[in-house]
């Protein structure tokens, strides 16, 4: 009956292999990352939206003032507004219209967000230097106009 007892062996597992498939895996993703960032970097103007148009500013308190915007490719936008501490030349940067060069250059800083039908000013210059605030402005595209 002795004969009939083994001696009991560890379970052999292949551990070896899985990490170094899941080692491999953690390299591929990091890889992808790298380049998809800098990919990023290199087509970041190629998803700005068609903002060219002609568009109506909402202001905080209720005016409503025309506005045009014009492309100028690369994610440069000049923006032309009766309220003209709104206009100047500004970059698209992630979901955003960034003043990069306003006509009033006391408002650099003015950043409006994009959400998908509309731009909302988000930010303005610290200390409001025309005296009022602004945040909050809503530009639409303005409506057709009908008739001959």
């Amino acid at each position: 009956m002795s004969s009939d007892l083994r001696p009991v062996q560890p379970i052999k597992r292949n551990w070896g292999f899985r990490f170094s498939l899941s080692t491999l895996l953690l390299v591929m993703l990091a890889v992808a990352m790298y380049f998809g960032g800098r990919a990023s970097m290199t087509y970041r103007y190629a998803l700005a939206p068609r903002l060219a148009g002609s568009w109506q500013a909402t202001l905080p308190r209720g005016f409503v003032q025309p506005a045009t915007i014009q492309d100028f490719g690369e994610g440069r936008f000049l923006v032309r507004s009766r309220a003209s501490i709104f206009s100047g030349i500004y970059e698209w940067r992630s979901g955003q219209l960034v003043a990069v060069e306003p006509e009033d250059t006391r408002m650099i800083g003015l950043v409006w967000q994009w959400d998908g039908t509309k731009l909302t000013l988000v930010a303005e210059p610290k200390n409001t230097p025309t005296g009022s605030s602004y945040l909050g402005t809503v530009m639409t595209v303005a409506p057709a106009k009908s008739g001959p």
